[in-house]
């Protein structure tokens, strides 16, 4: 017999990486170990898939109508699982409309006999983002009371990052926690690889948040001096506009020369990587140690790796794991941007460390970070959760 669980995202399909790049992923793996996983979105971000439904490799999403606000897509969200009648329910995010969804699931225990089994998967510190979103106090203040409570009422917790499963056991010691990291899909055999090119380009995937601006223009002002010809390509658009215009100011006021040299590519999808690969010697993720970096669980890094582009990465947080067995060219996380820009050099110096790197990069996602992996841990502490939810 078929077993049922539901996720309750946050927000929908767009480009907020979280729902289509880690609940997806982790739903379709559970179909393999006899689950029925069905996805309720709020979709807010992209309001023409309202009232949508379809189905994903055994996967049900069901996008359900945003229209009168806050509390009626919750009220939506809360009829979906009263029909579904799961025996898990798992919160994707304590906040917002998943937030609301998992504090009334609670509040309703003592009121049925029978309530579903209450998850939460937390892929990042929530609060960190409050200064860099730029919300009001009221607003910070909310979402940052939904974290704090989510945690602490949850009968199990799935996290994404080392960071985390440390800062929620201090907050619930009670609940039982699981390491889950952000996985890969393997790639096919004509899938997107990088190929040794002798470029001099260096590839900076960036939300304009892993470091200060006056750190990547210094770092790149080093660098451009020990290699003229190299080009900067940073890729991504930043979490608001006047991010970015930061950091094109503080190239141009620190590192003058080399700012012509740097390639504002802006969001990038995937049909355009395959020339980008193309051009480059190496990615680079460097990630100031601050509660934000070590909190996440770089999806970009993954997928950087798993198609063997040789990696200079601070070791910071998750980056640290990813990176192990040689899978990456890991710097110290208090490095100066001097010590990065030097790492990245001799790197592009060494085409058999390149060569290495690649390999043991493709080898250690495959191996270790298998969306199959990951849904065959997620699967037993399903049981174990159940078991002592009994």
């Amino acid at each position: 017999m078929k077993r049922r669980v539901c996720f309750v995202a946050p927000f929908g399909l767009g480009q907020k990486t979280t729902v289509w790049a880690r609940t997806l992923p982790l739903a379709r793996a559970l179909v393999e170990h006899g689950w029925t996983p069905t996805l309720l979105i709020p979709p807010w971000d992209t309001p023409a898939d309202a009232g949508r439904a379809w189905a994903d490799h055994g996967v049900e999403l069901v996008n359900v109508q945003i229209a009168g606000g806050v509390l009626l897509t919750t009220r939506r969200l809360l009829h979906e699982i009263s029909v579904l009648a799961p025996e898990i329910v798992h919160i994707v995010k304590p906040r917002a409309h998943a937030g609301l969804v998992q504090w009334w699931l609670w509040q309703r225990r003592g009121i049925r006999r029978r309530t579903p089994c209450l998850l939460l998967d937390a892929d990042d510190w929530e609060q960190a983002w409050a200064p860099i979103n730029g919300y009001t106090w009221p607003l910070a203040r909310f979402l940052a009371w939904q974290e704090e409570w989510g945690i602490r009422h949850a009968d199990g917790i799935t996290a994404a990052s080392r960071w985390l499963v440390e800062r929620i056991h201090r907050a619930n010691r009670a609940a039982p926690i699981l390491h889950l990291p952000n996985g890969i899909e393997p790639q096919p055999a004509d899938g997107l690889r990088w190929t040794p090119t002798h470029g001099n380009d260096i590839l900076f995937f960036s939300r304009f948040v892993e470091v200060a601006p006056f750190w990547l223009a210094t770092c790149w002002r080093a660098l451009h001096a020990r290699r003229p010809q190299a080009r900067l390509l940073v890729a991504g658009a930043p979490v608001r506009a006047d991010l970015g215009d930061a950091f094109r100011g503080a190239m141009a006021s620190i590192a003058p020369h080399a700012a012509s040299h740097v390639e504002w590519l802006g969001y990038v999808d995937q049909a355009r990587l395959a020339e980008i690969y193309a051009r480059i010697g190496c990615a680079i993720f460097p990630a100031e140690p601050t509660v934000l970096q070590q909190a996440k669980c770089s999806v970009r890094l993954a997928t950087t790796l798993l198609a063997g582009a040789p990696v200079v990465a601070s070791a910071v947080g998750e980056q640290r794991a990813y990176g192990a067995g040689g899978a990456a060219r890991l710097v110290p996380a208090n490095a100066t941007p001097e010590v990065f820009a030097e790492a990245v050099d001799a790197l592009l110096n060494t085409p058999a460390q390149q060569a290495s790197i690649s390999e043991a990069a493709r080898r250690r996602l495959q191996e270790q970070y298998d969306w199959r992996l990951l849904g065959e841990r997620l699967h037993e502490f399903y049981e174990e959760v159940l078991r002592r939810d009994q």
